[in-house]
This record gives C-alpha cells, sequence and structure tokens, in this order.
C-alpha cells in the first residue's frame, strides 16, 4: 500500500481480501512444514533415539500403524529414500525418517524440545504478536478437539498436523539451534538517542532461555543444513553463491483448494553463521520458491554483486 495516500485508503486497505494491514510476521500463524524436521532432529539426538550413524529403511510409505499409513512425499515420484541416516534425512526432507523418530521420541518430548527453542513461545518483540500453537494433546484438550491419536504424532513431527508459528517464531527458532540452545529475545529498537547527542537507551541481547545443544549434535544438523543448500532442494538457487549457507525449506499443506505455502529459513555464513532469514510465501506451491527471497536478503547483507 502507498504510505502517502494511507488515510484516504484505510478503508479499501481494511476491507482487501488480501489483509494487507495484517503484519503476517507477528501475526499469522502458518505450519511450519519441513523446517520443523531439524529441530526434531536435534530432539532425537539429545534424547539419544537416535546418533548419527542410525540407520532407518525409509520405504517409502509408513506401515506401523494398521489404521493410518502416511507416505513420504518421495512416493509420489514413484520412489522411497531406503536406508538413511539423519544428515541425509534433512537434506532429503524424508517424512518416513521423521514418522519413525517421532513414533520413538513420542509426542511430549518433541514439544518439550521444540518450546526450548521457542516455538509456540512469545519472542519478547515489542509489538503485538501471535505465540502460535504448539500440536499435541494438551492444545486438543483445552479446545475440546478430538483427542490426540498415534497417528497425529506422526504429523506433528513434520510440522503438520496443528502445529502453527509465525514466521518470526520460526527464524528465532532458527536462530536459537544456531546459537546451540540459546534462546534470546526478539526486537525492532536499537537504542533511543537525544538530537545529535547522548544515547538515552541501548537495547542489550535478552537471553529468554538456556537449554545448550551439544557440539556434536549442532554438527549435525548444521551438516545437513548446509547440504539442503548445496544438494538438496534449494540447491539450484543457491549454485554457485559466494558464501556457504545452511538451510531448510518446507512446503506446508494449507487446503485442498489452495497451493502449499512455501517456507524456508536460512542462515549465513556457514563457517560462523551471522544472520537468519525464514520467508513464507502464502500459496507459494513449494518451499523451494521461498528461496529467491531469502537470497536477495543474503545478497543485501552481505553486499553480493556490489
Amino acid at each position: 500500500y502507498n504510505l502517502a495516500t494511507l488515510r484516504q485508503d484505510i478503508g479499501i486497505l481494511i476491507n482487501d481480501e488480501t489483509s494487507p494491514m495484517l503484519n503476517r510476521a507477528l501475526q499469522s500463524a502458518y505450519a511450519p512444514g519441513s523446517t520443523y524436521k531439524v529441530g526434531v532432529a536435534a530432539a532425537a539426538l539429545e534424547e539419544e533415539v537416535i546418533d548419527k550413524d542410525t540407520v532407518i529403511d525409509a520405504q517409502g510409505t509408513y506401515t506401523v500403524y494398521e489404521d493410518y499409513q502416511p507416505s513420504c512425499w518421495v512416493v509420489a515420484h514413484g520412489g522411497a529414500h531406503g536406508k538413511i541416516k539423519v544428515v541425509e534425512a534433512i537434506q532429503e526432507s524424508c517424512n518416513y525418517f521423521f514418522f519413525e523418530v517421532g513414533r520413538l521420541l513420542g509426542i511430549e518430548k518433541i514439544d518439550e524440545h521444540m518450546q526450548h527453542y521457542g516455538l509456540g513461545k512469545p519472542t519478547g518483540i515489542e509489538l503485538y504478536e501471535r505465540t502460535g500453537i504448539m500440536a499435541g494433546p494438551d492444545y486438543r484438550d483445552e479446545n475440546g478437539l478430538d483427542k490426540w491419536s498415534p497417528g497425529d504424532t506422526l504429523q506433528a513431527a513434520i510440522g503438520q498436523s496443528d502445529n502453527l508459528f509465525t514466521p518470526l517464531q520460526i527464524c528465532m527458532y532458527t536462530a536459537t539451534l544456531l546459537n546451540q540452545g540459546t534462546r534470546y529475545s526478539a526486537h525492532l529498537l536499537d537504542r533511543v538517542s537525544e538530537y545529535g547527542g547522548d544515547v538515552l537507551f541501548q537495547a542489550a541481547p535478552a537471553v529468554l532461555e538456556e537449554h545448550p545443544i551439544s557440539d556434536e549434535i549442532y554438527e549435525i544438523i548444521r551438516e545437513g543444513m548446509k547440504n539442503v543448500m548445496d544438494n538438496g532442494s534449494a540447491a539450484r538457487i543457491f549454485a554457485g553463491y559466494p558464501i556457504t549457507v545452511g538451510g531448510k525449506t518446507g512446503t506446508a499443506q494449507v487446503y485442498s483448494t489452495k497451493s502449499d505455502n512455501a517456507i524456508m529459513t536460512a542462515f549465513a555464513p556457514y563457517e560462523n553463521p551471522d544472520i537468519a532469514v525464514t520467508c513464507v510465501i502464502e500459496q507459494g506451491y513449494s518451499g523451494t520458491k521461498a528461496g529467491y527471497s531469502i537470497r536477495d536478503v543474503f545478497d543485501y547483507y552481505f553486499g553480493v554483486g556490489e
């Protein structure tokens, strides 16, 4: 919308079906899709449900439960990932691997760790924000919804089910993983100064929570995220990029009559992360599509092409 004519246009803008006045970064909540898998992997490694060398034979359709047998995305293309370890499972976004990991972890442990990483919690930003929804039996019971089932845990483990979070929460979750479990408050206000004079207020980093992630687990999830950008779903966008980056794409289902939402969260540089960026495109079809916007942000931040 045009700031110069905002007062004249406000009635039209408020009633516009695309909701241009809605601050989606803070006030819209989206299923995180496969961006959630990185945190689930970290949780499973910390709980010693798996280690870096654990092999899961991903046969496409998950048949542990008789009454609910979801399939990995690759089945639609006539394949299966086969025997796969955690780093490759992050790279390939293997649903089957995370169905099994989710079952082994259980929804209580998944939720516990994801909350430590900041999902479903206030970020601390100075503006009004939604806190999102953490999928699980507690949410269902509190809202009079259907009872939680084992199949719901499978969907929650891949970032679907009732999970809904703001783009800012997803970004802060990524930052928390990269800070090895130190969760900082988000903020917009840097400082307040007198005109041409003294600084009256200077914001300082505020730690909201400490949930340490070991060096070993940190390197595993970071390697998986780097492989997404080098050899996985985002490779064609970041091929030849002058800065090594890591990230995770997500394609989140919304309605059967609409295209999926596109989500990507990424960081750079890989060697010493300095910036995390998250992009959500409503009905963007594929998480990869969000990569172009993220690359533009990296270009600006690092001066690529100047």
